[in-house]
């Protein structure tokens, strides 16, 4: 083998040989420095062991704060009924304004005119009822008059008839005498002609009575309708009335009064402005605050009712049936003092907002002075409060997709049970009810039903190591480290508060 193959494979095999040593000396002060401490390793036969807490009565409160701005509790937009010009205004922006007080006053002549009108036309009307009711007064009297002149021929005719058988019965005992010629006939004669002049009269007596019955039904038809004019006459009267008061009201709108004491945030009312019903003050500037969409429509005056102010803020949806009327809140404003204003929700929506799925709740406060000025910034949170209910630390709790589980110990083996849920703070959680077998199935060799329960305050339930938990696995419990054993109180036995040590439990000597 040449010289130089051979110098090249024994620099190869030293070179080994000096790295095999540098790692056997590693190995080896490794292993003495460590040869006092041996591998921890966790034995796979022995039960592992847990730490349990028992659910406890606390007070859970959580805070629901979001970003929000203090509003006026009304603000009114003032928009003209009547297309005109504005005559006079009276107050400017930064005017505090009394319910109603005269803001503007609009130039319309032609409404002024119209309801003079009407006011005269209601005058006239009125004078025609009276007419009417005068008419039907005479008509009235013309059907007593009537009423007496058929009494009066009924009268005549009985007279008539009388002596029509008066003469009737003469001309009969004359008729006989002269037959026998006690009578002269001349005598006869004139007798007949008195009962003839007599039954001619009593004819002309019932041709009365028929022509003062005929003028009684005329005038009786006459009073009727008389009577039927009044009633012409006073309806007249009333859509008289009626129109007036509508052109009345119209007139009203000429002046643009204060809706509530308050304070003018704008005005875009000039004098001699044309405005318009649909679009206010189509003079105002783009800028000009309060445009209408569009940007075509500005009110003569925006004002602001600042006794009260509010704040909304939107509860998500898994706190909205805790928030109610009365529940407390409070506001920081932090342009106005630097501490938060307490209060409480004065009204809630209700439904959720099918969007967002949030509730909205408002809070008013009082304003004296007006130093809480609609538009600033502020931060509202309302205060959910849960007092003495049971409770668990969050640590006890598993989720699986829209379930809770806790792992509850019993007889030696750890139960995963699942549980409803109700308001946290962040660190415990309000537990309502758990899952249990229902006795009665059981009881009847069934197969095995189930049924919720509350919970007592005896449950022992695992605190963690949840990872590691299977259905039915035998645990043991943690001792104490001060010679005390867990034990499980009596429901409602006054479990100690551990307030902020959720790893805390509760032990007995």
């Amino acid at each position: 083998m040449p010289r130089v193959l051979w110098t090249s494979v024994t620099d190869r095999f030293a070179g080994r040989l000096v790295a095999i040593g540098i790692l056997a000396s590693v190995a080896f002060v490794a292993s003495g420095c460590h040869g006092e401490k041996k591998a921890e390793v966790k034995s796979v036969t022995k039960p592992p062991v847990v730490k349990v807490v028992h659910p406890e009565r606390r007070n859970i409160v959580r805070v629901v704060g979001q970003p929000s701005f203090i509003e006026s509790f009304e603000r009114t937009s003032i928009y003209p009924k009547l297309t005109g010009y504005i005559e006079k205004w009276n107050v400017d922006i930064g005017d505090k304004v009394k319910k109603g007080q005269v803001m503007a006053t609009l130039f319309v002549p032609e409404l002024v005119e119209d309801f003079e009108t009407k006011k005269a036309t209601v005058g006239l009307d009125g004078q025609k009822v009276d007419l009417a009711l005068k008419i039907v007064d005479v008509a009235a009297a013309d059907v007593q008059a009537a009423e007496a002149r058929v009494v009066e021929t009924k009268a005549i005719l009985a007279k008539y008839t009388a002596e029509v058988e008066r003469w009737n019965s003469e001309v009969k005992r004359l008729d006989d005498e002269v037959r026998r010629g006690v009578v002269d006939p001349q005598v006869l004669l004139e007798s007949t002609n008195q009962w003839k002049s007599a039954a001619a009269s009593r004819e002309a007596a019932r041709a009365d009575i028929m022509k003062a019955e005929a003028e009684l039904l005329s005038d009786k038809a006459t009073l009727a309708k008389s009577k039927v004019a009044v009633e012409v006459a006073r309806a007249d009267l009333a859509v008289a009335t009626s129109e007036a008061k509508r052109i009345e009201a119209w007139v009203g709108y000429i002046t643009l009064p204060a809706p509530y004491d308050g304070v003018v945030v704008a005005r875009n009312a000039n004098t001699g402005d044309f405005v318009l019903p649909a679009a206010g003050d189509p003079t105002a500037m783009q800028r000009s605050p309060h445009l209408a969409p569009g940007g075509n429509a500005a009110p003569i005056y925006v004002v602001d009712k600042t006794d009260v102010v509010r704040i909304f803020i939107d509860i998500p949806e898994q706190d909205a049936n805790y928030v109610k009327i009365g529940t407390k809140a409070s506001v920081l404003a932090r342009a106005y003092r630097d501490e938060p204003l307490q209060g409480s929700v004065t009204r809630t929506s209700w439904a959720l907002n099918i969007k967002s799925r949030t509730l909205r709740a408002e809070i008013d406060l009082p304003n004296p002075g007006s130093q809480l000025l609609p538009g600033m910034y502020a931060y509202a949170n309302v205060i959910i409060e849960r007092p003495g209910v049971r409770a668990l630390p969050l640590s006890a709790l598993t989720h699986s997709g829209e379930k809770t589980y806790c792992w509850k110990h019993e007889n030696g083996r750890a139960v995963r049970t699942e549980v409803q849920t109700g308001v946290s703070d962040g660190e415990w959680i309000e537990v309502t009810n758990r899952r249990v077998p229902d006795p009665k199935t059981l009881a009847a060799g069934a197969h095995a039903g189930e049924q919720w329960t509350s919970f007592d305050g005896s449950e022992q339930l695992i605190l963690d190591e949840q990872s590691i938990l299977t259905d039915g696995l035998v645990v043991e419990v943690e001792p104490a480290t001060d010679g005390t054993k867990v034990t499980s109180p009596t429901p409602d036995a006054g479990h100690p508060t551990t307030a902020g040590r959720p790893d805390k439990l509760a032990r007995v000597p």
